[in-house]
């Protein structure tokens, strides 16, 4: 729903649509690969492999780098970006992959306010409460990197894999430094098991 009213609000107008189809690319990428919100922001155009459809993340928190697998609709969307901004540049000289109109980066601040006023009018904005043992944080673009944790997990834990195999390899895929940070999403799991929550996970604690 989310990214359903994101993409309805791309201007088609030729001084527009690229900045909110960038945009939205940025909250894609947060949504469907976990992604902190400053690391699609920063993105250069050379991170993106097309041919093994993944992306390298460079130098984030924790000074860490990863190379991370992208979903093929996510290949797609990305091709598709850069085809519309191969077609409205003249002259594309930014070596970052997501840029506004003026070929500067997206900020922190323009998807932190997309995302708020987007969430308000399908009315999903939500403020902290307490479920059980688990908190659940007020909704801010990093809950779609959490609900990204969990709904894989749950995906995980539905065709009866190992949520201990599977761990590290989410540890990893996220960037976390420890793994007691990954681990933390199986009280979410078990909480929505318990509870049967809607599976927009807004739980949020102190995670890099």
């Amino acid at each position: 729903m989310l990214l359903e009213n994101i993409s309805k609000r791309i201007r088609k107008t030729k001084g527009r649509f690229l900045n909110d189809f960038a945009l939205y690319m940025a909250v894609l990428l947060l949504a469907r690969c976990g992604m902190r919100i400053s690391e699609p922001v920063r993105l250069k155009k050379h991170h993106y492999r097309r041919d093994d459809r993944t992306l390298y993340i460079e130098k984030t928190k924790f000074n860490k780098d990863r190379l991370i697998p992208i979903p093929g609709d996510v290949v797609t969307q990305v091709e598709n970006y850069l085809s519309v901004r191969k077609s409205l540049l003249r002259y594309d000289y930014s070596p970052f992959l997501l840029i506004r109109t003026d070929q500067k980066p997206l900020t922190d601040w323009q998807v932190r306010k997309l995302f708020h006023t987007v969430m308000k009018e399908i009315g999903l904005e939500q403020p902290r409460r307490v479920i059980g043992n688990v908190n659940f944080s007020q909704t801010n673009p990093h809950s779609l990197r959490h609900s990204f944790a969990v709904n894989t997990l749950l995906r995980i834990k539905k065709r009866k894999g190992s949520l201990q195999y599977a761990l590290p390899i989410l540890a990893t895929y996220m960037g976390h430094s420890l793994y007691w940070y990954t681990a933390i999403y199986l009280r979410v799991v078990d909480a929505i098991s318990r509870k049967n929550l809607v599976d927009f996970t807004l739980w949020q604690e102190k995670m890099p």
